[in-house]
């Protein structure tokens, strides 16, 4: 793991009695929607695609001055993912994901705050397999996103997160069978959970 996620996730870990009137701390469960992670045209179009899958997300903040905060979020997502081509389908088996994302936030409005972000995204097939015969991959990830939150609680809140991130897609199979160009690929995300209050 870089050394530069380290330091922020020991900090967030270890709630230091100095920072822990400005830590925050919050836990959801969603679904991911993602574009596809492949496709080609030889003879006919063929696509490798991950169905909507379940997630969760945790994560934590602090201040870096009023109103703006950093922070470091792990997701994890498990799924299907198939193949299509002749608008025939085929099941690869199950594709689990897990993603490392240090950013900023702020605010929007009286209940909304943005997030932006970088990090890693790592790919887990559950066979080594097709374009995971060499094994899964780690791809450079960009995010952003916003949090909707309402007292619930007297120390939680209630969030409602929406996210987009980004990477380009490839992987040591694909690389050996001289596909030279990687794949853009988009997903977006609806999560729930709870948050301990920013007050």
């Amino acid at each position: 793991m870089p050394k530069s996620f380290l330091l922020p996730a020991l900090l967030l870990l270890a709630g230091a009695p100095g920072l822990e009137a400005q830590t925050d701390y919050y836990a959801r469960v969603g679904a991911v929607g993602a574009s596809n992670l492949l496709r080609d045209v030889i003879v006919s179009e063929i696509t490798v695609r991950q169905a909507i899958a379940p997630m969760v997300a945790v994560g934590g903040s602090m201040t870096i001055s009023p109103g703006y905060r950093a922070g470091l979020e792990a997701t994890f997502l498990s799924g299907g993912y198939h193949g299509e081509q002749d608008e025939e389908e085929t099941d690869l088996g199950t594709l689990r994901t897990g993603s490392l994302l240090l950013g900023l936030e702020g605010p929007l409005a009286a209940s909304l705050r943005w997030r932006a972000g970088a990090g890693a995204l790592m790919y887990w097939p559950s066979e080594e397999a097709g374009i995971f015969l060499q094994g899964g991959a780690t791809r450079f990830l960009a995010g952003a996103g916003a949090d909707y939150r309402r007292p619930v609680l007297a120390r939680w809140d209630l969030m409602a997160s929406l996210r987009y991130d980004y990477h380009r897609f490839t992987t040591e199979e694909l690389d050996r069978r001289d596909f030279a160009q990687t794949q853009a690929v988009s997903r977006v995300s609806l999560s729930v959970g709870l948050a301990r209050s920013l007050r």
